[in-house]
């Protein structure tokens, strides 16, 4: 999608300069993690977690997410993997989305116990913006034509161009000629995916701005938002009919499944420690509090 993006708009403005400005996915990945490291260590100041651990397990949870999702891939694709294994090492190679928040939570979590640092609250600040990433993020697979979505006749709907991921997937299928130009129509899957993730950065920041104090209840909070909006929009994924669990749930969706009641158990957990005895929060003065203190 990304060089006929750029053809259409140097064609359309008389230049060659979008070939710069319209960035290569690798490169929107990297503006995706430095957003989230941006709106974290500005949030860190009245969060009560100093700057330094913010930036230095922010970058431990970033480099694990790196490492988990093209674990994660390697491992989904495993029979492919097996006979080629020296896939593993290439640059290019496919990554998961599961595998970063897993990798992700993993390299947060060994910062927090090497420096001893809190955990719960460490995840609530990055939940917080985590959504941002997600939304900037999904862009790249827009551009890329991975994760693309099923057939649609929608308006929006968007075809990719020749050679591009859902343009082999349909070849295969015997959809379209291999000589075409375009492919059928499909769901922009990947436009759905970054707005939900701008949506979840809106609503995570919002709670985060009142439930600061409780630790663990943001990063329940998004999870649960998360799993189950990507449990939903999964079904208008078209790239995975190949790797669908019990015949009619994709990878994602059972992970989905799996988290939904820990993440809504985790919730309701960390909400009601305020009303036990000895607990130092609140249940009325904290929303308040917090609002006075967290930056969104």
């Amino acid at each position: 999608m990304r060089p006929r993006l750029v053809e259409y708009l140097n064609a359309l403005f008389g230049t060659t300069a979008f070939e710069w400005l319209v960035p290569e996915p690798p490169v929107v990945y990297a503006l995706a993690m430095l957003a989230v490291l941006c709106v974290i260590v500005r949030r860190a100041g009245r969060s009560g977690l100093t700057r330094y651990h913010v930036a230095g397990a922010a970058l431990w949870a970033m480099l694990g997410g790196l490492v988990g999702a093209r674990v994660f891939f390697l491992v989904q694709h495993l029979g492919e993997t097996l006979a080629n294994p020296w896939q593993a090492l290439d640059p290019a190679g496919g990554i998961a989305s599961w595998g970063a928040y897993l990798g992700g939570l993993a390299g947060l979590a060994l910062y927090c116990l090497v420096y001893k640092q809190d955990l719960p609250r460490h995840a609530d600040l990055v939940a917080s913006a985590l959504g941002l990433g997600v939304a900037v993020g999904r862009l790249s697979c827009f551009l890329n034509g991975d994760d693309f979505g099923t057939l649609s006749s929608a308006p929006w709907a968007v075809s990719f161009p020749h050679a591009s991921y859902p343009f082999v997937a349909q070849a295969r299928a015997a959809l379209i000629s291999p000589l075409a130009d375009l492919s059928l129509p499909v769901h922009p899957v990947q436009l759905y995916l970054s707005l939900n993730g701008l949506v979840l950065f809106l609503l995570a920041s919002r709670f985060y701005k009142s439930f600061a104090p409780w630790p663990g209840a943001t990063f329940c909070f998004y999870w649960l938002c998360y799993g189950t909006a990507r449990f939903a929009l999964e079904f208008f994924r078209g790239d995975q009919s190949a790797h669908l669990l019990f015949g009619a749930l994709t990878v994602p969706q059972v992970l989905c499944l799996l988290s939904l009641p820990a993440a809504a158990f985790g919730l309701r957990r960390s909400l009601r420690r305020a009303d036990e005895p000895g607990s130092s929060v609140s249940v009325v003065a904290a929303p308040t509090k917090a609002a006075a203190q967290v930056s969104t």
